[in-house]
């Protein structure tokens, strides 16, 4: 996983191509401020304010933003993040890929997390409870800070997988430009319904851009259903509603995702949402459900735990809270271990001091 400093253009070659994508989108803002004031705004700090922000403009809860990280003078001091000799050295994968535990962050190389497909890319959501609660666990989160983070990061965005010839060179082949997409033309080539990044293809909610537990209520509401589609390629499809013969939609890509099928007795279709595997783990496992069950009955409930997840999430590896800097600075959070305040009134020290030095005069075995 990234360190606050390490540069994105320092990154391994398996981040995922979304997150070149997003720096490219931010080198302007950076040159702009570094022209006016060279070093003052790092890349750690404009990385989690552009996050902060884009969850702000969709509506979503945002607790405060720390300022204050250091980026590294180009990345050295920052191990890149594996398959590598340097990772299998320090820090190998034992269980095998998809089974990786601490030192390392994700459970499988070259992810963030766990693999959304399933353990070992095998679409059984109940066999990927132990991870999520190991990889999100080794984060320092909580169940309900897991739960928060997941299904409030999938209330935003989609996945792209729509493209079939997939995403274009990686940093290897093209270090300036990686992962431009290779559908679509002019300035759609590799953007919108052209995009390709993990391969998955669709939303988790209705309306991707606006701030909602309809995440939650989505995966209690309908049945899910695991299809295969074109070409050998294995990813999830809305099911046709009872009674309706044409063959399901179909989407590119060979990945599992999951998507609603129609409660028996139910004769509307649902929105075309999908779910993948590792989201539909979360109803696997009895504190999961119990979690995901108050965030669809509560959205005060998910805005809470969200913004308070999602700030730990971004800040806990910025030490004491004395190195968070800025105007949006929330109070000391529980993660950051802070100290009570000091006494508002304190004694004579020389006083006690002479009452020490009387002590040990007048005491028959220690006294002079």
């Amino acid at each position: 996983m990234l360190t606050a400093g390490q540069q994105p253009a320092r990154t391994a070659l398996t981040v995922p191509s979304e997150l070149h994508q997003a720096h490219r989108l931010l080198v302007p803002i950076k040159k702009k401020w570094d022209a006016q004031a060279p070093g003052a705004l790092s890349w750690g700090d404009l990385i989690v304010l552009a996050g902060d922000t884009a969850i702000e403009s969709m509506g979503g809860p945002v607790l405060g933003f720390c300022a204050g990280r250091i980026d590294d003078v180009n990345g050295k001091a920052s191990l890149e993040l594996g398959p590598s000799a340097i990772q299998q050295a320090v820090a190998p994968c034992t269980k095998g890929d998809g089974m990786c535990e601490q030192p390392l962050g994700p459970t499988t190389m070259g992810l963030i997390y766990v693999n959304p497909e399933g353990e070992q890319a095998v679409p059984e959501p109940k066999n990927t409870v132990k991870w999520i609660r190991s990889t999100f666990g080794r984060m320092g989160m909580n169940d309900k800070e897991t739960v928060a983070l997941v299904g409030g990061g999938h209330a935003f965005g989609k996945t792209h997988g729509a493209c079939p010839t997939g995403a274009g060179p990686g940093p290897l082949e093209s270090p300036a430009a990686p992962w431009p997409g290779t559908c679509g033309t002019g300035p759609f080539k590799g953007k919108g319904p052209n995009a390709f990044t993990s391969g998955f293809e669709g939303a988790w909610t209705a309306n991707p851009i606006k701030w909602d537990n309809e995440y939650f209520k989505n995966l209690l509401e309908y049945d899910w259903l695991l299809i295969r589609g074109p070409d050998s390629h294995f990813q999830w499809s809305p099911l046709a509603k009872p009674g309706v013969t044409e063959q399901p939609n179909k989407g590119p890509g060979g990945h599992f995702q999951w998507s609603p099928l129609a409660k028996p007795g139910v004769t509307e279709e649902p929105d075309k949402v999908m779910m993948l595997t590792a989201d539909l783990a979360l109803l696997e496992d009895p504190e999961y459900l119990k979690i995901v069950k108050l965030f669809a009955k509560d959205q005060a409930e998910l805005d809470e735990a969200f913004k308070n997840a999602w700030y730990k999430l971004t800040t806990r590896d910025m030490g004491p809270y004395s190195r968070c800097l800025g105007k949006a600075l929330p109070p000391p959070q529980p993660f950051q271990n802070p100290l009570p305040p000091p006494p508002a009134e304190l004694p004579d020290f020389e006083a006690v001091k002479s009452d020490v030095i009387a002590l040990l005069k007048n005491d028959p075995e220690n006294g002079e």
